[in-house]
């Protein structure tokens, strides 16, 4: 027992999550869904769940969509950050957060419940489901011992009255003490041209601290620089932790030979129906040197995220992406996710720039929102320029008689022009006339 404390700030990002552990295609969430799901399902594709019906035991609500059930950690995440999980290393972190070795760790809720738990304990949340108030609070004690996480006062007090009140006496069997991992030194990732205060700098720092990208030999990370396929490919594969899985032994394209740099990292993405590549005559091609445009990107991450049912409502929330454009629905599920929010252009208007290359500072930023989430989604248009100024009516051309060429401001005009029409080389309109001063004929302004 002791006291809630940490000694940094509660950081969400430091508990990598969901993982394909198992390189099976299925990230956590979705071995979870599969698991306590009370129908058949259907996995296809890369996870792609059809059928299946859920019922949080927390409250007996009942969903028939993966969209519409969250899975919760029983101990939250902040929970375990204050119970000493801020003392950990990323890895064990990472191991707690998807933790599938015992099958009340993790369990599927309505988001009504999820979210009123929140970050807190029994002492001052418990389901609505009285039914299942005995096993959950059994849940968080042993996943508290399983994890070797501290209890403080009055959450200890809450459990026990539970389990020695309502519960009665119950035979539990205890699970394996996950033992602490070694630290070892670690020197933090530094990069010549990343500073403090620039654009995704956390973001960078994010992806390197995880393996996911180390940058070139002289130090640099080379932010501005455009991202490969087949680099692409690699970021993503340790993206889902560097699962095992059987290398195919024949390559998926014709332009990736088996002994290419990336090919393991390429033949995972094709095997999880990430990517499909070109049709060419005799195969496919993966074209690994082509840089990634930023619609191809949308499209490589709605898959690894399982291709989830979504269907965009309203207008496009980008000024160049219309319905038939291609990945339009893949852009506007990353928009709506917060994954991507385009650029600002003025009054409420944003582009996405599909056709653009995605360069590695944004590669950056886009992975770790979609891990640990996004930023203010942007769900639809509200682009409202301003109307374009009226064009001026241009000046009504007097009727008569206009010379050929062009006259000279102030120059003599024979008698046979007076009354005619001419322009200046700068276009002033001027007229062979007198004056009231000068009675002389004169090319004169009109």
């Amino acid at each position: 027992m002791a006291p809630e404390s940490a000694s940094a700030p509660y950081d969400r990002g430091r508990f990598e999550h969901w993982i394909d552990l198992d390189g099976d295609g299925c990230n956590t969430r979705y071995e979870v869904l599969i698991d306590e799901s009370t129908s058949p399902v259907t996995v296809s594709g890369r996870c792609t769940l059809t059928g299946g019906t859920w019922v949080s035991p927390y409250d007996g609500l009942i969903a028939y969509s993966p969209a519409d059930i969250e899975i919760d950690h029983v101990i939250p995440l902040a929970e375990a950050w204050r119970s000493g999980a801020s003392e950990w290393t990323d890895a064990r972190r990472k191991a707690f957060a998807n933790d599938l070795d015992v099958p009340y760790a993790l369990t599927a809720a309505s988001s009504v419940s999820n979210q009123s738990k929140s970050d807190k304990d029994p002492a001052k949340w418990l389901p609505t489901n009285s039914a299942f108030t005995c096993e959950y609070v059994t849940s968080w004690a042993l996943v508290k011992y399983r994890w070797t996480l501290t209890v403080d006062p009055m959450e200890l007090a809450a459990i026990q009255a539970i389990l020695s009140g309502e519960c009665g006496a119950a035979s539990i069997t205890l699970p394996t003490v996950v033992e602490a991992m070694a630290v070892h030194p670690v020197t933090p990732t530094t990069f010549t041209d990343v500073s403090a205060g620039m654009s995704f700098r956390d973001e960078i720092m994010w992806l390197a601290d995880r393996g996911i990208s180390t940058g070139w030999a002289d130090g640099t990370f080379r932010p501005y620089a455009p991202v490969t396929r087949d680099a692409m490919a690699a970021f993503m594969y340790r993206l889902a932790g560097s699962p095992d899985f059987t290398i195919p032994t024949s390559s998926p394209f014709l332009d990736v030979p088996t002994n290419y740099q990336f090919y393991k990292e390429i033949s995972w993405l094709a095997t999880q129906g990430i990517t499909t590549g070109w049709p060419v005559s005799g195969g496919q091609e993966f074209r690994p040197w082509n840089f990634i445009t930023r619609d191809a990107m949308a499209a490589f991450l709605y898959r690894y995220a399982g291709s989830p049912a979504y269907t965009p409502s309203g207008s496009s929330p980008f000024s160049d992406l219309r319905s038939t454009s291609s990945f339009y629905t893949e852009i506007r599920w990353l928009a709506a996710r917060g994954i991507s929010t385009g650029s600002d252009i003025g009054y409420g208007c944003r582009n996405y720039e599909p056709f653009g290359n995605v360069k590695r500072d944004a590669m950056a930023a886009f992975m770790y929102r979609a891990t640990v989430g996004g930023t203010t989604p942007v769900a639809e248009g509200t682009c409202s320029p301003p109307a374009p100024p009226m064009k001026p009516t241009p000046p009504v051309e007097p009727t008569g008689t206009y010379i050929s060429g062009y006259v000279s401001p102030g120059a003599f005009c024979k008698k046979e022009n007076a009354g005619w029409y001419g322009r200046s080389k700068t276009g002033v309109l001027m007229r062979c006339t007198t004056s009231s001063s000068d009675s002389r004929l004169r090319w004169r302004a009109v």
